[in-house]
């Protein structure tokens, strides 16, 4: 079992690394080619499909992937079948209801967006939808059987053919952000033609799908709701920020410069450390899920107290580099001084980000969908009254302290929840004070390899005092025994009794 989970980490971690460093290329091409504008309207193009999206597909895969767990723990292989074929059908007719509804209001629609392209590029994109539906239902499958690897391969294979598409429509000549969102669509159907082609080679079958739809719909409301939820917020993000900037007195495109260069350009940036935290949080969902079905409460515990803390450990990590070289790696990156002080401002936010990421995967996993999504709307509804607070002074940075009062607060709440099911200990509080107190060593130490360093070209300047001020906090981390990263996948003595697992079992019920 540690093996396994081990080897699952270490495999998304590679191909995640992979998927986000070709996603980051990415990301820094298009800044070049658009322009901060241009992909401010794009920006808020995408936030909006990603919303629609997350009506078709969020839910799905998640639900799939826990029970297909649970069945095969239990030898129902036709159940996994027969639910995968249901989520074929749920997603596709929410798909196509999607996009008939999105067609006819597509004036209205418009009307929402500061730039009135956002739309066209947004139209482009819908027919994905359809394809990204038979994706997340055999996609949830494959990773209830734990085939980690072929789904990743299928994840980096679109990144490749967005880019791709890009670039070779751009050196033609055709319209750059029409060309982006169909490199977007392109993706979204080549992925689900290799996610097909992937399942059936492996034998992958659908049974008819008698009995599948209610617990498949019951169980993937919550999430989808939880997730669509994220993407709404996003998207209302993209039509407000704006606005708001626009209320200072910046004109349509200086606002959507501001937008384009924080939300665009800067924040990517902070999702690229935790890549681990991610692959984790994606492994936790059918490993916890099989060990509540087994009545293993004292591993689902364990599970779940060190992820938390391995999680906050190693997002701490990277605070200082960004705090202290934000501004340089910003006009490295994106020849834009303006998006690298504002990730050294939203530096902090890695902590939160990750606490959240890790927190909201557990909650699906124990059940508490609903839970999560109340949490989430509670963090939602503070961040919206931070940034009407503002009104008329607003900046971009209101919108980074908005947001990681937000995350943290539904961070915290999900903790709490967690508890009252599991009885945790909250052990991961000791990490979370010690890193705290680490950074800013790390962040002067930083700062003075930077200033020594001023010799050096400004990539290998960035690199050096960046990658000491990353050594320095892992051994502040090892000599202050902030986290031993062997306990994350500890397992319980093989030798534990049948009256002990039994009592494991009657614990599990009590809380269920």
């Amino acid at each position: 079992m540690k093996k396994s989970i081990i080897k699952a980490v270490f495999t998304l971690s590679m191909f995640s690394i992979l998927e986000r460093t070709i996603g980051f290329a990415f990301k820094i091409y298009l800044s070049r080619e658009l322009g901060s504008v241009s992909l401010g309207v794009y920006q808020v193009a995408l936030s909006v499909f990603y919303v629609l999206l997350g009506l078709v597909t969020s839910g799905i895969p998640l639900v799939v992937s826990k029970l297909t767990a649970k069945y095969l723990a239990e030898k129902k292989e036709r159940s996994a079948q027969a639910l995968a074929c249901a989520a074929l059908i749920v997603g596709l007719a929410v798909a196509i209801v999607t996009l008939v509804v999105c067609y006819l209001l597509r004036n209205v629609m418009s009307g929402l967006f500061a730039a009135k392209e956002s739309m066209a590029l947004l139209l482009i994109m819908l027919p994905g939808a359809c394809f990204s539906a038979i994706y997340a239902a055999l996609r949830g499958n494959l990773w209830g059987q734990e085939r980690y690897t072929l789904v990743s391969v299928v994840e980096v294979v679109e990144q490749i053919i967005r880019i791709a598409v890009c670039v070779i429509f751009f050196n033609l000549g055709f319209d750059k952000l029409k060309s982006t969102a169909l490199a977007m669509l392109l993706g979204c159907t080549l992925s689900c033609l290799s996610c097909v082609i992937g399942y059936f080679s492996l034998k992958g079958r659908l049974s008819p799908p008698k009995g599948q739809f209610g617990c498949l719909i019951k169980s993937a409301l919550p999430i989808t709701a939880v997730k669509t939820s994220g993407s709404i917020l996003n998207s209302l993000v993209a039509i407000i920020v704006p606005q708001l900037l626009i209320g200072t007195g910046l004109s349509v495109a200086e606002a959507m410069g501001e937008f384009g260069m924080s939300v665009g350009m800067a924040m990517p940036l902070l999702y690229v450390p935790i890549t681990i935290i991610g692959s984790l949080a994606f492994v936790m969902i059918p490993t916890l899920s099989t060990a509540r079905a087994n009545g293993d409460t004292s591993s689902v515990k364990r599970q779940i107290e060190n992820a938390i803390g391995f999680s906050i450990t190693l997002s701490a990590l990277f605070v200082p580099l960004f705090f202290e070289l934000g501004e340089p790696i910003g006009i490295l990156v994106y020849d834009s001084a303006e998006a690298g002080a504002f990730l050294s401002f939203s530096a902090w936010l890695l902590i939160p980000i990750a606490v959240e990421s890790i927190t909201s995967s557990m909650m699906n996993s124990l059940d508490l969908e609903l839970k999560s999504l109340i949490n989430f709307l509670i963090g939602s509804a503070v961040l919206f009254a931070i940034l009407f607070v503002f009104k008329g002074s607003f900046t971009v940075r209101t919108y980074s302290l908005a947001t990681g009062i937000s995350l943290t607060l539904s961070s915290v709440l999900d903790v709490i929840d967690i508890y009252r099911k599991t009885k945790i200990s909250f052990s991961f509080l000791k990490p979370l004070a010690k890193s705290i107190c680490l950074i800013f060593p790390a962040i002067l130490l930083n700062r003075w390899f930077y200033a020594l360093f001023a010799f050096m070209p400004a990539f290998l300047r960035i690199a050096s005092a960046g990658s000491i001020a990353l050594a320095f906090m892992i051994l502040l981390n090892i000599a202050f025994a902030t986290f031993d990263v062997n306990v994350l996948l500890k397992r319980k003595d093989r030798k534990t009794d049948g009256s002990a697992r039994r009592k494991d079992k009657r614990k599990l019920k009590k809380t269920t």
